[in-house]
């Protein structure tokens, strides 16, 4: 499932791990949903839970594995995301499934490339995300119901006098095309290719803010974007 997100990215971000133990209890803490969502600076994915909100570890990591076994789980993207939960489970007592999917699609976010589930042993869940870059990390929690969301800042578009022109690629690339589309309002691929059709998107956006359509994404054009979409 996936959603757009009303809300701005707040609070502390960083790339180092975010931890936080769960609370001591008798009552098991069941995975009930999986769900990703897209804002204007972040995608986010929201794992839903019946019962305590169980302990958590997000971080960066080389590779995601599979709990268990250890055999490495391949994501698309620049950099992987590993999100531990526990005690947790994804299974009753007779072991049937408490959430058989299907995982969220991805496709046209910013900043995700792909979710994985990578383990349900032994009171842990092992998630993962491939993401376009190694960019800012935010964790939030929220009860009735119980919920850990993960937020994932896009990348900058370029900063100071660096431009973004036709024939780029990346994860700036992909930041840009999404902004495009929330500024223009209409449908742009978000595939990390400055083409063609990218380019007349970015004249389009300059000619409606009075900057020289030029197809170039510098600082006045960035400027520009962040006022109008109140980043």
């Amino acid at each position: 499932m996936t959603e757009l997100l009303g809300q701005a990215i707040s609070g502390t971000l960083t790339t180092g791990p975010i931890e936080e133990a769960g609370a001591d209890h008798d009552e098991r803490t069941l995975l009930v949903g999986v769900r990703a969502g897209r804002n204007e600076d972040f995608d986010r994915l929201v794992l839903d839970f019946a019962g305590p909100l169980p302990g958590f570890r997000v971080q960066y990591v080389d590779r995601l594995v599979e709990d268990g076994t250890g055999d490495p789980v391949p994501l698309r993207g620049r950099a992987v995301v590993e999100i531990t939960l526990q005690p947790a489970a994804a299974h009753r007592d007779d072991g049937t499934p408490t959430w058989t999917g299907p995982l969220p699609d991805v496709t046209g976010f910013a900043a995700f490339r792909q979710i994985a589930d990578a383990g349900d042993s032994e009171a842990v869940l092992t998630w993962g995300i491939g993401v376009a870059a190694e960019t800012g990390l935010r964790v939030t929690t929220l009860r009735s119901p119980t919920r850990v969301a993960v937020d994932v800042v896009h990348a900058e578009p370029g900063t100071g006098d660096r431009l973004l022109r036709r024939g780029d690629r990346g994860a700036a690339v992909a930041t840009w095309q999404w902004r495009l589309a929330q500024a223009l309002d209409r449908r742009l691929d978000v595939d990390e290719v400055f083409g063609a059709m990218t380019e007349q998107a970015t004249r389009n956006f300059q000619g409606a803010q009075g900057l020289t359509a030029d197809g170039l994404v510098g600082p006045r054009t960035r400027a520009a974007m962040v006022r109008a979409l109140g980043l």
